[in-house]
């Protein structure tokens, strides 16, 4: 069995001399290809070793730890968007391998944030700088108003010392802007305060 080269060689075209060439350097920018991708395999898997993390947000973080400079173009001998390129195969590959899961990722994400009190808006804007499917972000916030009701009595009660209504007009403002602030929407903070 005649290698790629050889083939190529014995071919008795013109060009062949060129064809060869070209099919050398085709396979050495694999093999330099393969080495970049197998960095950027390693530091996504050193990074989802660490926490879990959404697919939008580990290929921010890779591109920043790979970014395209005009040396490592040359290097490669590759145009625009060949890094951009290779972070998305390794994150379908981590994906493959279960790796990565933006279910995953948001389950622990608006769990661990409800239970720090955090309300709806808050935790939304967080995983949409993670996640890129909203469908899937509105689909793991979608809680019971009653639920979301429970949490911010329990910040104002753990802020305040309890979550009744004050008599004072200004301090209820106060105490509605504190839970605007951690994410609450106007409805529940209404529904809040008894």
């Amino acid at each position: 069995m005649k290698s790629a080269e050889e083939f190529v060689a014995g071919l008795e075209i013109k060009s062949g001399a060129d064809l060869g060439t070209e099919v050398k350097s085709a396979k050495v920018f694999r093999e330099h290809s393969s080495d970049l991708a197998k960095q950027i395999e390693a530091r996504a898997v050193y990074l989802l070793a660490m926490r879990e993390h959404g697919a939008k947000e580990l290929k921010q973080k890779l591109l920043q730890k790979f970014p395209e400079t005009s040396e490592l173009l040359s290097q490669y001998s590759a145009e625009s968007g060949f890094v951009n390129q290779l972070v998305t195969e390794v994150i379908q590959l981590c994906q493959t391998n279960n790796w990565q899961s933006d279910e995953r990722y948001l389950e622990q994400t608006v769990s661990s944030l409800a239970e720090k009190g955090q309300g709806p808006l808050k935790i939304q804007q967080k995983l949409q700088q993670a996640c890129s499917d909203s469908s899937l972000i509105s689909a793991y916030l979608d809680w019971d108003e009653s639920d979301w009701i429970e949490i911010a009595q329990g910040v104002l009660e753990k802020k305040y010392g309890d979550y009744h209504k004050p008599i004072a007009q200004k301090e209820q403002a106060k105490r509605m802007r504190f839970l605007q602030s951690r994410g609450f929407t106007q409805s529940t903070i209404w529904k809040t305060f008894k």
